[in-house]
C-alpha cells in the first residue's frame, strides 16, 4: 500500500538514478574486458584480477535482480534514496578500482591489485556490509526465506575482506576470492527465482 504523501512513481524515480549508476559500474568492467581483447599484448592479465572481476559483475547482476524487490517498499525517504544510491555507487567504486584509469607506474594489474590491496578490500567489506543492511533492511519475511547459514556467511565474508586489507598473501587472496565467487554462485543458483 502507498502511504499518503508518497507519489506511486516515487520507485520509478528512483530506479532511474539506481540504474544509470549501476549501469555505469558495468560499462567500466565490460570495457575494462575488452581492452583486453582489443589489445593483448598491451597489458598482462593477471587470473586473481580476472577472478574479481567475475565477482563484481556477479554482484553488480544480482544487486540489480534483487534490488527489484524494493518496489514494494512503500515509504521512501531521502535516508533511503541516498543508502540505495550509494549501494550502487559501491559497485562502481569497485569497478574503477578493478578497472582505473592508468596503471603505468605499476607492473601490470598483479602489481597494481597489490599496491591497491587495502582500498579494494575495504571497498569490499563495505560492500558486502552494505549488502548485509540492505537485506536486514527488507524485513524478517524476506531474510528468513534466505538459505542457511544467513547472515553468518556474510558476516564471514566481510571479515575476510577486512583481513585481506592487511594481509600480504596470495594464497589468502586466491582462498578468499574463491568463497566471493561461491558465495555470488549460490547467491544467483538459489536464490533469484522468480519476482
Amino acid at each position: 500500500m502507498i502511504e499518503p504523501g508518497v507519489h506511486p512513481d516515487t520507485y520509478i524515480h528512483i530506479r532511474i538514478l539506481m540504474g544509470m549508476v549501476t549501469s555505469l559500474a558495468l560499462a567500466r568492467l565490460l570495457t575494462g574486458l575488452a581492452r583486453f581483447v582489443q589489445h593483448p599484448g598491451r597489458l598482462r592479465v593477471h587470473w586473481i584480477h580476472i577472478g574479481w572481476v567475475a565477482f563484481l559483475l556477479l554482484a553488480v547482476l544480482r544487486f540489480w535482480w534483487f534490488e527489484y524487490t524494493l518496489s514494494a517498499v512503500s515509504s521512501w525517504n531521502f535516508a533511503r534514496f541516498v543508502f540505495v544510491t550509494g549501494f550502487a555507487a559501491l559497485h562502481f567504486f569497485l569497478a574503477t578500482m578493478l578497472f582505473p584509469d592508468d596503471i603505468s607506474e605499476f607492473d601490470g594489474y598483479r602489481g597494481y591489485m597489490e599496491a591497491r590491496r587495502g582500498w579494494f578490500f575495504g571497498l569490499v567489506a563495505a560492500l558486502l556490509t552494505v549488502d548485509l543492511i540492505d537485506t536486514l533492511l527488507k524485513g524478517h519475511e524476506y531474510y528468513s526465506r534466505l538459505a542457511f547459514g544467513f547472515p553468518w556467511a556474510d558476516l564471514l565474508l566481510i571479515a575476510g575482506a577486512l583481513l585481506a586489507t592487511r594481509l600480504a598473501s596470495n594464497t589468502y587472496n586466491v582462498i578468499y576470492l574463491g568463497a566471493c565467487l561461491l558465495s555470488q554462485a549460490l547467491w544467483v543458483l538459489f536464490r533469484t527465482g522468480s519476482m
